[in-house]
């Protein structure tokens, strides 16, 4: 399918990713709905694309994931791709992660593309065929430390899409998985430690596996995928090879473990906090 006149949903659209997918889509002739709660930001998003619309929602409520499907329903009368993005990140030791974090994260990661799915479900199937395209995150296998929230909520985000992808195969209905990798960005995660980067676990001058994952790629280059991806449906795909490499080498415990004290060791040089100054 090709891409000028689709109506796309993008969540997230107000940064890093999303932003850019917006960009990439809305250039390539799409209509794009762009959602996150940064009104300020989409609007200024949205005067620089032909044909964008802004909806101002807070995905943790079920509320404002209905809203989302019927504004866009209202004035467009379709909807052909959905792009779940969205994604809240906290970072903290497992230790300190409270029932609220972890809530945050499923309400946001999970609840909200599975409100947003099944609410769009009925108008695809009413007008003969529709795209879910869902951004997850091949870090659940790794394991990330200080990121329990986030793995832990794209883990079930992630069987939630095969889920679906199994019921729905062979229908009208596309859904793809896309594992990007890691994607620097100019927002900071919402951390209980203080002011970290985004960057904190990452470091060029560890081993060489450790090195294959320490250069960020542009939110850009995910954007262009995520288009090719629209006009051609797959069922997974990863941003690059060493991505790929990495959700491998994340099913062989020994490579998997070295590799992510390598970043704890990182993230307790880079910052000062007692709470990383723990014996090892």
């Amino acid at each position: 399918m090709g891409i000028r006149d689709k109506v796309v949903i993008i969540t997230g659209a107000s940064g890093g990713i999303g932003q850019a997918t917006a960009t990439a889509f809305g250039n390539a002739g799409a209509k794009v709905i762009l959602v996150a709660r940064r009104l300020e930001i989409l609007e200024k998003l949205a005067g620089s694309l032909p044909s964008a619309v802004v909806i101002k929602a807070d995905l943790a409520l079920e509320e404002d994931c209905l809203m989302i499907i019927e504004q866009t329903i209202s004035r467009f009368g379709r909807i052909d791709i959905l792009i779940n993005n969205a994604a809240s990140i906290i970072v903290s030791p497992s230790e300190y992660v409270s029932r609220e974090d972890i809530l945050k994260a499923f309400s946001t990661n999970l609840l909200a593309p599975v409100s947003l799915t099944q609410a769009v479900i009925p108008h695809m199937l009413k007008q003969g065929g529709g795209h879910i395209i869902n951004i997850g995150s091949p870090g659940f296998m790794m394991g990330i430390p200080f990121y329990a929230p986030y793995v832990c909520s794209k883990a079930a985000f992630s069987a939630w899409t095969r889920t679906i992808q199994s019921e729905w195969e062979g229908s009208c209905i596309r859904v793809s998985e896309y594992f990007p990798g890691y994607i620097k960005t100019d927002s900071k995660p919402e951390s209980r430690l203080g002011d970290v980067d985004q960057d904190f676990l990452m470091d060029s001058k560890q081993n060489l596996i450790t090195r294959l994952f320490a250069g960020g790629k542009a939110p850009g280059s995910v954007a262009r995928q995520l288009v090719a991806l629209a006009i051609k449906p797959r069922t997974l795909v990863y941003t690059d090879f060493s991505t790929r490499i990495g959700a491998f080498i994340s099913n062989i415990s020994s490579f998997r473990l070295s590799i992510a004290t390598q970043m704890v060791h990182t993230a307790r040089k880079k910052t000062n906090l007692k709470m990383f100054n723990k014996q090892t």
